[in-house]
């Protein structure tokens, strides 16, 4: 299950890297639009990287925090997904829900190592 739990996170960051390469792409102008879709690219690179270090700690607090992050980046992306109704959305909002359950499970004790 972490190894699935890996390439998800790898996804949600070549995602993110992704949507923040390619604001230049649309948007020729600095404006609001820009900034939205760069700072979404930027905040999947920040989940992404913020859960594979938690992997590498064993500390309780990180974990606390990580399920908070994930749960904050849920609610963004489901309604992102809400509003734009576009399949880039609904991909990575299939990311951060597994990404978010798995982090839940992985507290709890419910995965096998």
């Amino acid at each position: 299950m972490e190894k699935s739990f890996k390439i998800a996170l790898y996804l949600l960051i070549l995602l993110g890297v992704t949507h923040s390469g390619l604001t230049p792409v649309f948007y020729k102008t600095l404006n609001a639009d820009a900034l939205w879709l760069f700072g979404t690219g930027m905040s999947y690179i920040f989940m992404g990287l913020y859960n594979l270090a938690t992997l590498k700690v064993k500390i309780l607090s990180i974990h606390r925090i990580t399920i908070i992050l994930n749960f904050i980046g849920n609610v963004f992306t489901i309604a992102i997904t809400y509003i734009l109704k576009e399949p880039q959305a609904y991909f990575a909002m299939v990311l951060v829900i597994f990404i978010f359950i798995y982090s839940i499970l992985n507290i709890m004790g419910l995965l096998k190592k």
